[in-house]
């Protein structure tokens, strides 16, 4: 059940004979999609959203077992097949064939950590209430204006801001023009090159314990 507002978070609890662990959010993205539910983590931006406390949890021990969403990624290829991934911490979307990288363009953020690195880039959001938080900058927003805004991304204060819309959503689709190519990464990792990017909130997905 996700967290209803507020409620406590978690609970203490004797940790599982089967705990994995994953050291990164795609490494915890693979656990879950390959069906483990418990997982110990010790890295990612995940891991720094719930706490990034540093021990090794094993199992039998008592510690704190937190459930969290994840993001069910649905894209086309570059080949025409249908992939579907998950993803526990963001995906980012941008167009393809547009110089500049962040700098340029549209950028879309989906995220159910609160942070991307060493961004602060969802400080109103929570891993477990069933919705993620999307940002999405403005591809009227110029370059000065972008270098201003990113160091307030490291604090989290970046929001409000004309160009930069924020809002809580369930699912997300691409809003880039239909048939054109989109850079797209997720948990950090860089897919390349895809189309029709849909996103799907999928709760209580994995349970973690630090």
């Amino acid at each position: 059940m996700v967290i209803q507002r507020g409620a406590s978070w978690g609970s203490e609890g004797i940790a599982v004979d089967d705990l994995v662990w994953a050291s990164s959010d795609s490494e915890l993205a693979k656990h879950i999609s390959a069906g483990r539910k418990d997982i110990a983590v010790s890295g990612g931006d995940m891991w720094r959203t719930i706490g990034s406390r540093n021990r090794r949890v094993l199992s039998g021990e008592r510690a704190m077992c937190l459930p969290i969403d994840v993001m069910q990624v649905e894209y086309q290829a570059g080949n025409g097949d249908i992939v579907t991934k998950t993803a526990v911490a963001n995906v980012v979307v941008r167009p393809a064939n547009l110089r500049g990288g962040w700098l340029r363009g549209e950028i879309s953020v989906v995220a159910n950590a609160q942070f991307l690195r060493k961004w602060d880039v969802a400080p109103r959001g929570h891993p477990n209430d069933g919705r993620v938080e999307l940002t999405q900058v403005s591809r009227a927003m110029g370059l000065r204006q972008r270098w201003s805004a990113r160091p307030r991304l490291r604090t989290g204060t970046h929001l409000p801001h004309p160009l930069i819309e924020s809002k809580s959503v369930k699912s997300f689709v691409s809003s880039f023009d239909e048939g054109s190519h989109q850079i797209l990464w997720i948990d950090q990792q860089r897919i390349g090159q895809v189309k029709n990017v849909e996103i799907q909130v999928i709760s209580d997905a994995a349970f973690l314990w630090l």
